[in-house]
């Protein structure tokens, strides 16, 4: 850990470094604000973007913004999905960073716009958004400044195949699930499922991605308090045993009962979730919204195989419910940040382009790609709905539209340190090297000792 905060402060100081020779301090609010384009003007950016061939997102907003502005011209420029927040580090370094990029969570957040002071305020473009119910951007701010738009927000919800519940005489979730519910009913498929002549050796009742972290934890500390202020007092409480029962009694529960793949099969062969689901190895799948796009995709291309799904929302605590009535459930958000570097013409053109990829006319041109945007107007979500191939019954329309989405990553300084302490924690429990009690223990102390939270 003493090696990864030094080498965190070492690119913070050299992408300060950069903001401040670049433009003699980082952008402030009014110099967006006031970013204006000559209409007859010629002008380039750059933007940012990952795995160009499989996601075609970018080039979609680029290619409806361009329409729009035919005197804009956005070069993408592809980086890696994996590697991607250190590849952008070190062109924010360099002074090569596009004008326009994408942040892909909120974990690094506070170290692009806060300690790093790399991003543009874009406060000037949240003022428009703020009394618009069609979008929530509160995730961005920081003392009631904005350093990123959201122009894609993603929430997880249960998919399920209709076919398999139907073959097997099981009832389809209903929208009321708990989470005692959902593991009562995965155990009845485990029973019916081979009757209904499935393969009792490769078929499950269901899929945990538990390679991802925010599997096993980002459920638990969102449906941990009515409120996003409490689920974030949670997280960073420093105390994780409100996270023990649902290890306990759902992930450990369904690997060890064998209702899902288990935990060392999944991160040693890598195992994908879209094949399992796709392929019908498993009947239930707990997974972001932007899924729906690759298994419609999948299913058209006869990657996965041709059965009726539908989204349902999330099963949720049977204790805590939502302030606001709504399922609760996380994601963080994707925006779009303007380097503190830009200025002139392609400062003006850059906040034209998030201006655009942010509201309702990105949004409907994502939507058509079967992509889920940040903002939901009536017109996005028949747009939605309306591509050939997509669940479009009544219940999943309602889990895709009507949610509590809380954060996977809640934007503070010690955000990174805790999360990577939690993926250890983790990985003890899930192996089984460790009891849960035990690894959440360990996780507290090494926080406090390291001074994490001060």
């Amino acid at each position: 850990m003493k090696y990864t905060r030094t080498a965190q402060a070492a690119a913070i100081a050299s992408i300060a470094a950069m903001a401040l020779s670049a433009c003699g301090s980082s952008n402030s609010g009014s110099d967006v604000a006031n970013a204006t384009l000559d209409p007859n003007a010629k002008v380039e950016i750059s933007f940012a973007g990952w795995s160009l061939n499989s996601t075609p997102e970018f080039q979609t907003l680029v290619d409806a913004f361009e329409k729009e502005n035919p005197n804009i011209t956005v070069k993408i420029k592809e980086y890696s999905a994996d590697d991607y927040d250190k590849q952008l580090t070190t062109d924010l370094s360099g002074g090569t960073a596009p004008e326009v990029f994408p942040i892909k969570n909120l974990q690094k957040y506070y170290t692009y716009a806060v300690e790093s002071q790399g991003l543009a305020d874009l406060s000037s473009i949240a003022d428009t958004y703020k009394n618009d119910k069609n979008i929530d951007i509160s995730q961005y701010n920081l003392d009631g400044k904005y350093y990123a738009m959201p122009y894609r927000q993603d929430s997880w919800v249960l998919f399920y195949n209709k076919t398999m519940f139907e073959k097997a005489g099981v009832a389809i979730p209903d929208g009321t699930w708990t989470w005692d519910d959902y593991m009562k009913v995965a155990e009845e498929l485990k029973t019916k499922l081979p009757a209904a002549g499935y393969d009792a050796n490769s078929v499950y009742p269901t899929y945990h991605h538990t390679s991802w972290q925010s599997v096993t934890q980002s459920f638990t500390t969102a449906q941990s308090a009515a409120t996003v202020d409490g689920a974030k007092k949670n997280f960073l409480s420093g105390d994780y045993s409100y996270m023990a029962d649902m290890y306990k009694n759902v992930f450990l529960k369904a690997q060890d009962e064998n209702l899902t793949v288990n935990y060392n099969t999944v991160t040693a062969n890598k195992v994908q979730y879209q094949a399992q689901f796709g392929t019908e190895k498993a009947a239930m799948l707990p997974m972001g919204t932007w899924y729906a796009a690759t298994l419609v995709s999948q299913q058209k291309s006869g990657d996965a195989n041709k059965f009726e799904w539908g989204m349902a929302p999330i099963p949720q605590s049977s204790t805590v419910k939502s302030s606001d009535g709504k399922p609760i459930t996380f994601a963080d958000p994707t925006g779009l940040a303007i380097s503190a570097g830009a200025s002139g013409d392609k400062l003006a053109a850059a906040k034209k382009f998030v201006e655009f990829a942010s509201g309702e006319k990105g949004a409907e041109a994502l939507a058509a790609i079967s992509t889920t945007p940040a903002y939901f107007s009536d017109n996005v979500v028949k747009t939605y709905f309306g591509v050939d191939g997509m669940a479009n019954d009544d219940q999943s329309k309602k889990a895709w539209q009507e949610h509590d989405t809380r954060p996977e990553n809640y934007v503070d300084k010690a955000t990174n340190d805790v999360q990577g302490i939690l993926k250890t924690m983790m990985s003890t429990i899930m192996t089984e090297t460790g009891t849960v009690d035990q690894a959440i223990q360990k996780a507290n102390d090494d926080i406090a000792s390291q001074g994490i939270l001060k």
